[in-house]
């Protein structure tokens, strides 16, 4: 099978108009995949469970700053070298060895090593394209190496672009990244579970995270209490949330029990709700991830407004 535009505009939840519109350019590689069958899902169910036994990550630790320093460090050392853009992808995406993945919450076998980072791609152009139209600033808190921001540039030229994250080697490679690519691109250091409140949001502008709050271990109240403050037009979450899974649908049960162990982005979407309760913001768009790793799915889509 492959991945087109009619099963994209179900994925997200979309029309299929839209779909081409903003993505036409990314679907003309063709992207195949077959379902795994009853036996492959068992052999992918074995290694899921053996990885949650093992699994001992803990999120937010001490240990893993220096770990997200020495990774980003590493990517600053290898793009400063031959400024090659698949540097700045990070390795996790091109780190499955195995090539199964979830699409549409079912799991499936790719034979392209790359599927990851390009249905990622295509996703981040359609939201991109569909949310972020009419702002004058874009801010990535936990930007990573820049891949996003890169994209962002390439969609809009003319808007200004801000990235940040928590370590300093990260910091280094945005500014990088914007010199050697000419981009427009305010990098500043910035820690979300203690947010400098002096660090002040533009007019005009959508916020934007991408399995960064992942990190937090749940921790997200005073980055988004920073956010209602800063009052930006749009704020648009990509990240892994438990509350999307089916409990009773295999795949999800199984991703749920490896994401609730490590922690991935808890209390999120129930604290975002609790705040649309109170009439404090505006919930747009929910999208339950429409593809994922063998392990979990982390690209659920979370867009909202503050009510001024």
């Amino acid at each position: 099978m492959i991945i087109n535009s009619t099963l994209l505009s179900k994925l997200f939840n979309t029309s299929k108009k839209e779909v081409d519109n903003y993505c036409a350019n990314y679907l003309k590689e063709n992207l195949y995949f077959k379902y795994l069958n009853s036996k492959e899902i068992e052999f992918a169910a074995i290694h899921i469970i053996k990885k949650i036994a093992s699994d001992s990550q803990i999120i937010a630790s001490k240990e893993r700053k220096k770990i997200w320093f020495n990774g980003w460090n590493q990517s600053l050392k290898s793009y400063s070298k031959n400024k090659n853009l698949e540097n700045l992808i990070p390795k996790f995406y091109t780190a499955r060895k195995n090539n199964i993945f979830r699409l549409g919450g079912r799991f499936i076998k790719v034979k392209n090593p790359m599927f990851e980072v390009k249905m990622v791609k295509i996703f981040t152009n359609w939201y991109f394209k569909k949310y972020f139209y009419n702002v004058d600033n874009i801010y990535e808190f936990g930007a990573g190496t820049g891949h996003n921001l890169l994209e962002l540039s390439k969609i809009y030229p003319k808007k200004k672009l801000h990235g940040s994250d928590f370590v300093q080697s990260s910091v280094n490679l945005l500014k990088l990244v914007a010199k050697i690519n000419d981009i427009s691109l305010n990098c500043f250091k910035f820690d979300m579970i203690n947010p400098n409140k002096k660090k002040k949001i533009l007019k005009n502008s959508a916020v934007y995270t991408s399995g960064a709050l992942e990190q937090l271990s749940g921790n997200i109240y005073k980055f988004i209490n920073y956010i209602l403050s800063s009052n930006p037009k749009i704020v648009l979450h990509a990240e892994p949330v438990a509350d999307f899974y089916d409990k009773n649908h295999f795949p999800d049960c199984l991703a749920n029990l490896f994401q609730t162990k490590r922690g991935y982005t808890d209390n999120l979407l129930t604290h975002l709700r609790n705040l649309e309760k109170k009439k404090k913001i505006k919930i747009i768009k929910l999208c339950k991830s429409p593809f994922g790793s063998l392990m979990i799915e982390g690209y659920n889509l979370i867009v909202w407004s503050p009510l001024r």
